[in-house]
């Protein structure tokens, strides 16, 4: 049994709740956290319509959520936001707690890539106080990377790979509405996306770079670019702080990723996030094509849902961060195949008959 504390009862925080309503017996929400002092003090039954671990209660911060366990969880779900700047001392606090981290933040599936400082003090914390530390989520974390490479096993001599995602993102939490820039004039967009204040979809260009580490491909550059869309109509974002979205508001950005060498394309990514992207004539689908000795061509229709996929990838991972050796842990490093769910095992069932084409099962 893994007892878990959720830090962020939002957008993914919900989500990761009802994936634990549905399955994973051996995991155990103990604790919740959340800054909002519309939920603090609340149980969780109050927010979210589940019922496993109703009767825990949201608390402030960490310190006071810890104060009131009995005994010290094995590991904290960070559910909160992206910006390494910002959640840096939400991290080192934990990792001096003495708890194991998982994170949902973009940033935190290759940091050392972008952010190597952040990255460093990350190591170095958890490894003084014999924790470990990760993040992972749909995107970057299971489409982008983890997919394209087991399907890659498959093949040989690969000489490129486009990652092609068109996903619904109604509903999306204000960490990511700030950060990708929903919800704003196309003006004002650009002006956010010059100064640095929009970074879009973070975690691509990781991506890129991890599949061509993996695949040993060369690499020189990675660039970004990013086309909006606006409505002549009204559009829901899903989200109560954004609301309905007046016509002329950006409500779908397509972001790509490109990895080059030498002038030419190697790997290239392409994820258009809209709100209601069907009213636009796109579909919802992972596109995955990878050219080599033999071409490998997967579709995913409809797309892996973007906020209940990541709270599906999360939760799979926490047994196995929880059990990795202390330090920054990459992703690509855990096992794919991810932790049992449960306890059932099974055998052959010695009284019923075992025959060509019929095998009796029972538990063990």
């Amino acid at each position: 049994m893994n007892d878990v504390i959720l830090f962020g009862l939002g957008a993914i925080g919900s989500r990761i709740l009802r994936v634990l309503e549905d399955d994973y017996p051996r995991l155990r929400v103990v604790g919740a956290v959340d800054y909002d002092v519309a939920k603090a003090g609340k149980p969780i039954r109050e927010l979210v319509p589940h019922h496993r671990f109703g009767d825990v209660v949201v608390t402030p911060d960490l310190t006071a959520c810890l104060k009131g366990l009995g005994r010290k969880p094995e590991i904290l779900l960070h559910l909160t936001e992206s910006k390494p700047e910002r959640i840096g001392p939400q991290l080192i606090a934990a990792l001096d707690s003495g708890l194991n981290v998982l994170s949902a933040a973009e940033s935190m599936f290759y940091p050392a890539l972008r952010y190597p400082n952040f990255a460093r003090d990350l190591d170095t914390a958890a490894k003084g106080n014999g924790v470990t530390i990760s993040g992972c989520g749909i995107n970057p974390g299971f489409s982008y990377d983890i997919l394209p490479l087991v399907l890659a096993r498959a093949t040989s001599a690969i000489t490129s790979i486009a990652v092609r995602r068109c996903i619904d993102v109604t509903g999306t939490g204000p960490g990511d509405i700030e950060h990708v820039g929903y919800g704003l004039t196309p003006e004002v967009f650009r002006s956010h996306l010059a100064s640095g204040k929009i970074v879009g979809h973070m975690g691509a260009p990781e991506s890129v770079t991890l599949l061509a580490e993996y695949l040993d491909m060369q690499l020189d550059l990675v660039t970004e670019a990013w086309d909006i869309e606006t409505a002549k109509f009204e559009v829901d974002s899903g989200d109560p702080t954004l609301g309905v979205l007046p016509p002329g508001r950006v409500i779908g950005i397509t972001q790509s990723a490109t990895g080059s060498f030498q002038g030419r394309e190697v790997i290239t990514t392409r994820l258009a996030m809209y709100y209601e992207p069907g009213r636009f004539g796109l579909e919802e689908s992972d596109i995955i094509e990878i050219d080599g000795a033999m071409p490998v061509h997967m579709t995913i229709r409809p797309a892996v849902q973007s906020l209940f996929g990541a709270a599906n990838v999360i939760t799979s991972a926490i047994a196995n961060v929880a059990s990795a050796p202390p330090g920054l842990a990459a992703m690509l490093e855990l096992p794919l195949a991810a932790a049992r769910r449960g306890t059932v095992r099974y055998q052959i069932d010695p009284a019923r008959s075992l025959e060509p084409g019929r095998i009796p099962l029972r538990a063990a």
